[in-house]
């Protein structure tokens, strides 16, 4: 194709672990079911342990319960299986959308890549035909997906007629950038990196996991991961009638069953263990000849783990430009053993930031702290947190590294200001760091929109078409009017303002349905 005039390189979003789906299928390629994210019968689940569980319940002894239960869970993650190898054993397909961009999507795939990654408003700036969504398997192999990215890049560079592109690593996708930027990175394919709440140095929550350092008193978000709501709840109030120890050997024989059908096996998963952790981790599970294969390939990520900052520094030279944003001053999810860490709930401050420090989640850091100075030398550059929490400027980008407080994860995605941020970062070519726009402040407070954006804003599309009293549509536009001054204030104080808004919509929308 000959060379793009436009001045926007497209985009290629990295998606999170529950982002991309993968199929599972038959011998002869006949799709079953989807295989991630997990389509699980719960029913069928309950009906295998109910037999040992009612023995449980009567004499309070575990004769056969955590045995069905670790089988029933292995059979439930089954799909996901993966050999001491590394390599999965079920034939399974991702769905991948045939490397189209989201113009050439239909509505229905364009809506669930919407739905995963809210970046209309880079689309509406780029065009669509710039913006791709690269699905992977996020149990796979890193570097096996990173070939499969660098092949797309290819493809893209060739479709758009652009030499280069632009990437959004997000979540787990920060992992899969690692071993990019390590196998391909000296291609120097990318003009610019928004980093998406990555996990670029894995999760405390993985290692916990592995580790079973599980908070038995709020195994609720575990497996919430795997079961539908009402079979966790009936879970966990079974789970309290019994002592400690038992209870502890049930979440045990929960955990053991994922850990030894994929879990443990998988490259993918390794990739997500903090290098801190990973040598100690490793030396517990793959011991001997027959994990020798895989060892090789969790070693080899491990060591571009650990030389992270010196591999992206040097493909900055190239000419690349990294940014970050991120979420601080949160525990990791309540089932995790670790309760002194800064996080977004699921990835660690250090890891989202790409290095930055931070003192544990709503502590501060000493009075007597100084300041650190590695790769900014300017010392009227001040990387350290209003509320003296966390300092960026152990950071790899400390210039370039945007966090936002009390921000959870998962709801990363409805933050309107952190999406516009990631606009302006991929879209202007002045926008180089913390300092080139007031709107966009390195460190700033969270907010989430989803039930205005998706939820009252189409009901009060549908309202606004009837024929409704004066003094109702008033109200709605009013309800409006401060909505869109909201989303033109990019600097958030706090998650109160947008939830006192959301309320006061949701009730004028109620009464206004009931006219």
């Amino acid at each position: 194709m000959s060379k793009c005039t436009c001045e926007y390189c497209p985009t290629i979003i990295v998606p999170g672990i529950g982002q991309s789906k993968v199929d599972l299928y038959s011998e002869d390629n006949k799709r079953i079911k989807c295989a991630w994210p997990l389509d699980v019968d719960t029913k069928a689940f309950v009906k295998k342990i109910i037999p040992s569980a009612i023995g449980l319940l009567i004499t309070k002894k575990d004769k056969s319960f955590c045995k069905a239960l670790k089988k029933a869970v292995a059979e439930m993650v089954t799909p996901l299986r993966v050999n001491k190898e590394g390599v999965p054993t079920e034939n399974l397909h991702i769905v991948d959308y045939s490397g189209r961009s989201l113009k050439a999507c239909n509505a229905d795939e364009k809506r669930y890549i919407y739905k995963m990654v809210p970046m209309e408003t880079l689309a509406e700036v780029i065009g669509e035909d710039h913006l791709y969504f690269f699905a992977y398997h996020s149990f796979g192999q890193p570097y096996e997906t990173a070939k499969r990215l660098d092949e797309y890049i290819q493809n893209v560079k060739e479709e758009t007629g652009h030499d280069k592109v632009n990437l959004i690593p997000v979540s787990l996708g920060g992992s899969i950038a690692t071993a990019y930027f390590d196998a391909y990175g000296s291609k120097n394919d990318v003009n610019r990196v928004c980093y998406f709440v990555p996990a670029t140095n894995g999760s405390t929550l993985i290692a916990d996991a592995f580790s079973k350092n599980i908070d038995l008193s709020n195994p609720v978000s575990l497996l919430g991961m795997f079961l539908d709501s009402n079979t966790v709840d009936t879970f966990t109030k079974v789970l309290k009638r019994f002592k400690e120890d038992t209870a502890k050997n049930i979440v045990n024989a929960f955990v053991d069953g994922i850990l030894e059908t994929f879990l443990k096996n998988c490259p993918g998963m390794w990739a997500v263990v903090p290098k801190e952790k990973y040598e100690s981790m490793r030396d517990m599970y793959l011991v001997g000849d027959e994990y020798k294969v895989l060892r090789e390939k969790t070693d080899r990520f491990y060591k571009a783990q650990s030389n992270l900052r010196e591999i992206l520094t040097g493909i900055e030279k190239q000419g690349t430009k990294f940014f970050s944003i991120c979420g601080y001053d949160l525990p990791l999810l309540p089932f995790a053993g670790t309760k002194n860490l800064n996080s977004d709930t699921i990835v660690d401050f250090k890891s989202a930031s790409l290095g930055g420090y931070s003192v544990g989640a709503d502590e501060k850091l000493p009075e007597n702290y100084e300041p650190v100075y590695d790769r900014c030398q300017n010392k009227e550059h001040n990387h350290i947190s209003p509320e003296g929490t966390v300092d960026l400027g152990t950071a790899i980008f400390p210039d370039s590294t945007f966090c936002f407080r009390y921000q959870v994860h998962d709801d990363t995605a409805y933050n309107d200001v952190a999406l516009l941020l990631c606009k302006e970062i991929l879209t202007n070519k002045n926008f180089t760091d913390v300092y080139s726009d007031s709107r966009f402040p390195q460190f700033n407070g969270s907010r989430d929109i989803f039930r205005i954006k998706y939820r009252l804003l189409p009901k009060v599309d549908e309202l606004l078409k009837k024929d409704l009293p004066a003094e109702v549509k008033n109200g709605l536009l009013k309800s409006i009017e401060e909505v869109n001054k909201l989303f033109n204030n990019t600097i958030i104080k706090d998650r109160t303002e947008a939830d006192e808004i959301t309320k006061r919509f949701d009730d004028i929308v109620k009464k206004a349905e009931e006219v």
